[in-house]
């Protein structure tokens, strides 16, 4: 599996039903966005998002076919962003913030996935953001699981666009890895360096007596050490884009793994209450591989 600056990724084609763990959850009445008054509409509105995912424990693979590791071309979208720490201290208006989620609907889904024994879960995440554009909208990096060499279990990024309506997208690829370990010779052993230094004019001093190291007997002796390596041998990819409406919850799976997610309206803080100027001031990049 190769990281590559080009965005390019193969899309899942087949969908699971929804588990009917969820169907009771999701079957709640779908509330429209929120109106705004004419001193609304020249602030930037801000929405809360509430998304688990997690990893299908039971999963039936049946006759699916993926494509290789190695085939895959990974990358993280420009401009990603991970989300600030919780803060012990307030500060709710700071956009990217991890915290709490303040919505009931979607905390009842998550203690249902949570004390469900067919599910893992891999990401439990809250955040206030305000409203951005396709042109300025930040992906939020996903990394969850277990670590092989630098690579995580689960990778990817997920992000909110708001247009006339609302587009949640999950970039996300889930992996399974293999380790492998190797012998490799150290660097003397492979280079020619004592052997040229062995003959000639070079190995007699300037009183034309041998140097003491010629008396040592490398070729008898080997230098070698172990070195781990991990090797992807499969990757699922869920690479979806959805159109939701505020106030909705919403599925999106593969075999493999799921995401639960909602999307709420959000009131910060006033400036007059103490909102710094820009509310993204606190977004931290991330420092890709």
């Amino acid at each position: 599996m190769t990281v590559k600056t080009e965005h390019s990724l193969y899309h899942i084609h087949t969908r699971l039903l929804l588990p009917a763990l969820l169907i009771t959850v999701l079957a709640g009445v779908v509330q429209p966005a929120t109106a705004q008054t004419p001193a609304q509409q020249d602030t930037t509105p801000w929405y809360q998002v509430a998304l688990v995912i997690f990893k299908h424990k039971n999963s039936p693979m049946g006759n699916e076919t993926w494509p290789t590791p190695s085939s895959l071309a990974l990358s993280f979208p420009k401009g990603i962003l991970s989300l600030e720490p919780p803060s012990e201290t307030g500060g709710d208006w700071v956009a990217f913030r991890a915290g709490a989620p303040e919505d009931e609907e979607f905390k009842q889904a998550l203690r249902s996935i949570t004390l469900s024994s067919n599910y893992e879960i891999m990401v439990k995440a809250s955040w206030n953001q305000p409203a951005l554009d396709n042109e300025q909208a930040l992906p939020v990096l996903i990394q969850a699981g277990n670590e092989f060499g630098g690579y995580h279990e689960l990778e990817g990024s997920i992000t909110l666009v708001v247009s006339r309506y609302l587009h949640f997208k999950a970039d996300l690829w889930l992996s399974e890895y293999i380790q492998k370990v190797e012998m490799i010779a150290l660097w003397w052993e492979s280079s020619n360096a004592i052997s040229h230094h062995l003959d000639g004019s070079d190995s007699l001093s300037d009183t034309g007596e041998e140097l003491a190291y010629q008396e040592i007997d490398f070729g008898a002796q080997t230098y070698s050490e172990t070195v781990t390596r991990y090797e992807p041998v499969r990757t699922v990819i869920l690479n979806e884009s959805r159109r939701m409406r505020s106030g909705e919850m919403h599925y999106l799976d593969n075999p493999m793994f799921g995401v639960l997610v909602k999307v709420t309206p959000y009131k910060p803080v006033t400036e007059e209450e103490g909102l710094p100027d820009s509310p993204l001031q606190d977004a931290s990049p991330v420092s890709l591989r």
